[in-house]
């Protein structure tokens, strides 16, 4: 505990005590000074359930010693005309001690239980990380290994397509190693905070395009429409959190639909608001300004595949989240880094289940853009 925390918690426990006794003091001949003990003891009762020890019995002293000088006759005084309240006193002192007592150790054991479930919960959580991870880390390692000895022994005896046909296997899988290390490189970032949206200007249908190239593999098995407008300005985005983001999208859809599924991907300048940036020049002073109106990138990647189960939907973007009862592969961390990079950019995600079939995501990027008329042909 720091010591304003400390400091804090001395000072609720005086100016409660002192509270429920101005309260109580013209009361007192309405309802008595013993029932004004109750009242006090209460106090102490709540005090007890929200601070740490020692302010709780400075308080019961406090309440006991306040009672005296301000409720049992005779009153302004810690003289005590009638044994029986001695007796009352001294038990509502004792009483007040172990119940701040009590209290406080019934906290250290629910906060004992509760630190316990964590660790368990943790455990149970690493086990699945770690299975997941030396299954999707172990698989492309023993394929590359397999394809390099398997060059390496019989270079002689293979033909110029099978050592291709090696070579491109063991160029897929590297890949496929490299996006496994980047996705727990990027949820360290996005947990530590240290992702930094470097917005620039970028043709959105160029990035797009750009990460379509990069999947073919991954898609295709798949039919892919993209929907794009020609004049689709230049916009203002982080490049690679962006490009991160369509791949994981993409990567999932293919990933948990059937061969042959459908994927939409359409992108679009939506609402807008006004801005507080005023119009900008382009870097190189190339003559293109913005206007003065803070746009919304829509991009939405859908698909006609299984969807979501309608008990799991929120839960998508959750860390190492993976779909109950799944045979596909991944260890749970696509979403999660589309999530943390869309917001990282100051943008939202949210994911629903489209009426005819499938998964339907919406990301929302604020982006300034580039005016329609300010390039001359």
């Amino acid at each position: 505990m720091t010591g304003s925390t400390r400091f804090r918690d001395f000072f609720v426990a005086f100016a409660s005590v002192a509270a429920v006794a101005a309260v109580c003091f013209p009361l007192a001949d309405f309802i008595g000074y013993r029932s004004v003990a109750l009242l006090l003891l209460l106090a102490v009762s709540v005090l007890a359930m929200r601070l740490s020890l020692w302010p709780v019995l400075v308080a019961a002293a406090m309440s006991a010693l306040v009672w005296n000088f301000f409720f049992i006759p005779p009153i302004f005084t810690f003289h005590i005309g009638i044994g029986e309240d001695v007796l009352l006193l001294t038990m509502y002192f004792i009483v007040a001690l172990l119940n701040g007592i009590f209290n406080h150790r019934l906290r250290q054991l629910e906060q004992i239980a509760r630190q316990k479930e964590e660790k368990e919960a943790a455990i149970r959580l690493y086990n699945v990380l770690f299975s997941s991870l030396s299954h999707e880390l172990r698989t492309p390692i023993a394929t590359i290994v397999g394809a390099a000895d398997a060059l390496q022994e019989n270079a002689a005896q293979l033909k110029p397509a099978q050592r291709n046909e090696l070579i491109a296997e063991i160029s897929t899988t590297s890949l496929r190693l490299h996006q496994q290390v980047e996705n727990l490189l990027n949820t360290s970032r996005i947990e530590s905070g240290s992702i930094r949206s470097k917005a620039d200007w970028n043709d959105v249908s160029e990035l797009i395009y750009n990460v379509l190239g990069k999947m073919k593999k991954q898609l295709a098995n798949h039919s892919l429409e993209a929907t794009i407008p020609e004049d689709l300005p230049l916009v203002q985005l982080d490049y690679g959190l962006t490009e991160q983001v369509l791949f994981n999208l993409l990567n999932n859809a293919a990933l948990h639909t059937p061969p042959g599924s459908k994927i939409w991907l359409n992108a679009q300048i939506a609402s807008e608001h006004r801005g507080h940036f005023g119009e900008q020049t382009l870097p190189e002073d190339l003559g293109i300004v913005t206007d003065s109106v803070t746009h919304t990138l829509v991009i939405e990647v859908s698909d006609n595949g299984p969807g979501f189960p309608p008990d799991e939907i929120q839960e998508v973007f959750g860390k190492f989240y993976r779909l109950k009862n799944t045979q596909s592969g991944g260890t749970g961390l696509g979403l999660f880094i589309v999530k943390g990079f869309v917001e990282a950019q100051g943008g939202t995600v949210s994911v629903s289940n489209r009426a005819n079939g499938g998964a339907r995501f919406i990301i929302e990027l604020p982006v300034k853009v580039v005016k329609s008329n300010s390039i001359s042909p």
